[in-house]
């Protein structure tokens, strides 16, 4: 049976949530969003790289290539919980064509994320997180995707937002994809918090929340718009806490103890 969520508001803490010892967050769309991605530029960035290009070779036909790969193998990747790395995909593309690069592909994944990707922090995302390091609760990041720890922790950078990161944990390094149980024990594990004694906080119910509850964690919904809050109660996994905003989460945080 569905437990109730439990709405944040105000600066009183939810009765069941006790003040956490580690903090783990998502990182799509809790704490960035993503507003643009140009496949076209990144694919353009890496060819600018090459060391060898076939005579042929047009960006057209690398950003057709790229598309069929991509539609089969993310649809794959959905149904079967499995990540596909950024690095197998790209190889998948241009050891197709022939094109070879001398730079590492830790250089040219950079590269490709910094033409191709844009985001935004979400709002008072820092100021919270500055809350949680000052009481000493230490935080990381894990998050499905396809590109490595490097990228989006640089991503974070940009923001301030990895100032406080024990690590950057991402699914293109373990195989499987979030709610995977076992991403988030070794998360917890990395973090040297027992699973019970972490917050998880994320956008999503049916990665984050469900994924936090299987592994024992407090689930923290970070729900923005209201829309899903009447409905939480009627899906299996549901959220320990719901909030609006970071501000909220903090004021939920700052007003446990333990």
């Amino acid at each position: 049976m569905a437990r109730s969520a439990v709405t944040g508001g105000g600066s009183e803490p939810p009765a069941r949530l006790t003040r956490p010892r580690g903090l783990i967050v998502d990182y799509g769309g809790t704490l960035v969003e993503e507003v643009g991605y140009d496949a076209t530029a990144g694919q353009r960035a890496l060819l600018s790289m090459a060391s060898s290009v076939p005579q042929s070779l047009t960006l057209d036909a690398v950003v057709r290539r790229a598309k069929d790969v991509t539609r089969e193998i993310m649809a794959r990747r959905d149904v079967f919980g499995i990540e596909t790395p950024w690095v197998s995909l790209t190889r998948l593309i241009h050891d197709f064509f022939g094109t070879q690069f001398s730079r590492p592909m830790a250089d040219l994944e950079r590269a490709f994320w910094d033409a191709s990707v844009t985001t935004r922090p979400i709002a008072g995302a820092k100021a919270a997180l500055d809350v949680f390091h000052a009481a000493g609760v230490p935080i990381a990041v894990l998050s499905n995707s396809s590109f490595s720890a490097d990228v989006i922790r640089h991503d974070l950078d940009k923001y301030g937002l990895a100032d406080h990161l024990a690590f950057v944990m991402v699914t293109a390094d373990y195989v499987v994809r979030k709610p995977s149980r076992f991403l988030f024990e070794t998360a917890a594990a990395r973090l040297g918090v027992a699973p019970a004694d972490v917050w998880f906080v994320g956008d999503r119910l049916d990665t984050d929340v469900a994924g936090a509850r299987g592994a024992g964690m407090k689930a923290v919904w970070l729900e923005p718009t209201g829309a899903g809050r009447s409905d939480a109660s009627d899906v299996p996994d549901v959220p320990d806490v719901i909030v609006k905003d970071w501000a909220e989460l903090a004021r939920c945080f700052e007003g446990t103890s333990g």
